[in-house]
């Protein structure tokens, strides 16, 4: 079974529930899931490795936490839908990515980090307070911007070592006609911009 498959099985919602998350067990996905996971070397949840979110259109790397599940992928219905076989192969190793370069730790000391600074900055005694706060506030955004932009760009390249540079340009592509994210967001570049840099690495 393709995951165009399991797609249209689950967003059809055999109950009709469709906005229900889905938990898939590995006898539910496709082989090349388990086998793209141990040549990154990433270990996924033992028995539900993967959640689909029918109506949501966009995709995540859930890590291992304390007293909970193992590392997951939550993928949106809504979004592979319209998504390639080769896109969503590309999908799935950028979300790998996030979890072998294990971009969530980096993101939470960054933030800490950033804080610290906007704190620093907003008390310092030279600076008047308003003008301080700002600024402190600015240190805060632009460093969590730039830390997960960095994070970004990084699980292309590193997606783009395991399953080819074509088959992540091929999900960009999509994502840009798509009209997916045509704005820069705190937490995500636009798809162009994560073209263009890929490109640029290559």
């Amino acid at each position: 079974m393709t995951w165009q498959d399991i797609f249209r099985l689950h967003v059809a919602g055999p109950s009709g529930q469709a906005d229900e998350l889905v938990e898939l067990g590995w006898s539910d996905v496709p082989e090349s899931l388990s086998e793209l996971a141990e040549r990154m070397h990433v270990d996924l949840d033992p028995h539900f490795p993967v959640e689909i979110a029918p109506s949501w259109r966009g995709a995540r790397a859930l890590p291992k936490l304390k007293g909970r599940r193992g590392n997951r992928i939550r993928l949106g219905g809504a979004l592979a839908e319209s998504f390639s076989a080769e896109a969503l192969e590309a999908v799935l190793a950028h979300e790998l990515a996030h979890l072998k370069c294990r971009h969530w730790e980096l993101l939470l000391l960054g933030c800490v980090l950033a804080a610290l600074g906007g704190i620093a900055l907003g008390l310092a005694p030279h600076v008047p307070q308003v003008a301080g706060i700002i600024a402190g506030g600015c240190v805060l955004v632009g460093g969590f911007v730039g830390m997960s932009w960095a994070a970004e760009f990084e699980a292309d390249g590193v997606a783009a070592n395991y399953v080819g540079h074509s088959i992540v340009r091929t999900m960009l592509r999509e994502l840009r006609v798509l009209r997916f994210r045509r704005w820069p967001e705190l937490t995500h570049p636009t798809d162009s911009l994560r073209l263009k840099h890929l490109d640029a690495t290559k």
